[in-house]
């Protein structure tokens, strides 16, 4: 190969190198780029399956839709509302809107916006020390499931390093307030010191919860 070959060779590599790195910034979705509104109105008895199927197609129009998610309960009955997440931000939540007590297969489906925060693309990570430590890890857990339950949707319960430091992973909005809140609180008799991080990630699809019950 001559050095003119092996220069324009070497272009080419950085040119596809840098296509690919626009690319990727390029279809990295940002907070406005994200429409999310919550629906009601099915019912709760219908199979999971069946009622995220027929809101996935009943808003079709609106835009991509990147996720609907409708949440089975411990009793195995849906919870009364779900969510659907659009890439196309505000114009898509504004075409859903105009579908709100539109029939879906014999249910009438109510809409509401819900937009993220403003600090929306920060979730909260619970860090948590102080509780007894000579408990095993299932029943560590489980008192952590009780506790944080009330802040938000517990996404993953983690131990760092060693027992005696737990990270409690949680989504739902006014969550760290409401984490903050449980700090010097008392968790199966001890005090508990809670700290607060930020984990960052906005989301086009619900993250689910791990955990719909006891932890495992």
């Amino acid at each position: 190969m001559s050095p003119t070959e092996g220069s324009a060779t070497k272009e080419m590599s950085l040119l596809t190198l840098n296509e690919r790195d626009t690319t990727k910034r390029t279809t990295r979705p940002r907070k406005r780029d994200i429409g999310r509104v919550r629906v009601m109105g099915y019912n709760i008895d219908l199979p999971q399956d069946d009622v995220e199927s027929a809101l996935r197609n009943h808003f079709s129009s609106c835009g991509k839709i990147t996720d609907v998610c409708v949440i089975v309960l411990d009793d195995n009955m849906l919870d009364s509302f779900g969510f659907i997440y659009f890439l196309g931000g505000q114009g898509t939540v504004d075409r859903a809107m105009q579908l709100s007590g539109t029939d879906v297969g014999g249910w009438n489906v109510t809409v509401k916006p819900y937009p993220f925060l403003e600090d929306a693309d920060w979730d909260p990570v619970a860090i948590v020390q102080g509780y007894d430590t000579c408990l095993g890890k299932t029943d560590i857990k489980r008192m952590l499931f009780d506790h944080f339950s009330s802040c938000g949707q517990i996404k993953d319960i983690m131990f760092q390093r060693s027992i005696g430091v737990a990270s409690v992973y949680l989504y739902g909005e006014g969550a760290e307030d409401k984490v903050l809140d449980l700090d010097g609180s008392y968790m199966g008799g001890c005090k508990i010191l809670v700290k607060l991080i930020p984990s960052s990630g906005i989301y086009t699809v619900h993250p689910r919860s791990r955990h719909l019950g006891w932890p495992r």
